[in-house]
């Protein structure tokens, strides 16, 4: 019997026994969409001193060991992934009460990323897990460390044989939910600002709107090279507005349409883009219709 492909990678994924350790010899996982491995980085958003008591939200207490310690940075390479002169990466962020493996295999990450075709690898970094939380340890609070992170994976690729260049090409900065904070503190203090050429906002509006508007308005060159797009539910549409008029007063070019207009012509100009959807869940927002798959086709990427 043939699987299909969705559940041929995740069965891929879950025949790993546990995350690869630094020093581990690396198990790679083959599915028809490509190459999962899931290993720990020390560069990886925790453990970090932000979080070295836990964290209680709503009466509830995270602790640091259970939620706060685990390494793991999801490495996603498309099956045809072209080695060149330089790597471009695809970083997305998960939201409250999830874990790097279970958001690949949730939202379709690896189908999704192959469909879309673009000669990137994808990272997922494992934030709080399993937790309640939006902090993002080590890339939100410490000046430079997403640089320093991308710097250890590509190092890490390079020993592996996945590729044979150390220069860093494109960046596409995605979220979903309450990977908001580390994905605006990236554009303001990460290292790597003038490679990040696409933010990507799944209903991850939440806060840190000064940060995305400021990177969208300074976007270099007479042609406006960046691309944010926000596709947002009802409960976030006021800070969406808010952003708007953050961009309002920047002067940023931008967009704002439904989601039932969605189209890739609509999607390719470089300048900010909003669609506001009245029928698609919070948690379905990634998935259900691969928009994904096409924010990222239609990405500086293509």
């Amino acid at each position: 019997m043939i699987l299909p492909t969705f559940l041929a990678a995740a069965l891929a994924v879950c025949a790993i026994a546990s995350v690869q350790a630094q020093g581990e010899p690396a198990q790679w996982a083959h599915s028809p969409a490509g190459d999962t491995l899931l290993h720990s980085f020390a560069n990886a958003p925790y453990p970090h001193p932000s979080r070295a008591a836990g964290h209680t939200y709503s009466g509830v207490t995270f602790s640091a060991a259970e939620h706060y310690s685990d390494s793991t940075v999801g490495i996603f390479i498309p099956e045809g992934y072209r080695q060149g002169k330089t790597v471009n990466y695809v970083v997305h962020f998960h939201g409250w009460s999830n874990h790097a493996s279970q958001v690949l295999d949730r939202y379709h990450l690896r189908e999704q990323m192959k469909a879309a075709g673009v000669n990137a690898i994808l990272l997922v970094p494992q934030g709080p897990k399993d937790a309640q939380d939006s902090g993002g340890g080590k890339l939100e609070l410490d000046p430079g460390a997403f640089k320093l992170l991308i710097s250890e994976v590509t190092e890490f690729l390079t020993q592996q044989g996945k590729l044979h260049t150390h220069t860093i090409g494109k960046i596409v900065l995605s979220t979903h939910s309450g990977g908001y904070a580390v994905t605006s503190a990236i554009l303001d203090h990460g290292g790597l600002t003038d490679h990040i050429t696409d933010v990507l906002l799944f209903d991850s509006s939440y806060g840190g709107l000064d940060w995305f508007a400021i990177w969208i308005a300074h976007s270099p060159g007479p042609h406006h090279s960046r691309r944010l797009v926000s596709i947002f539910t009802a409960h976030l549409a006021p800070e969406n507005y808010m952003l708007i008029t953050l961009l309002q007063k920047n002067h940023t070019p931008y967009t704002t349409n439904m989601e039932s207009e969605i189209s890739e012509e609509l999607l390719l100009p470089r300048k900010a883009i909003f669609f506001h959807t009245t029928d698609i869940e919070h948690d379905e927002i990634m998935q259900k219709k691969q928009f994904f798959t096409l924010f990222l086709k239609t990405s500086a990427l293509r």
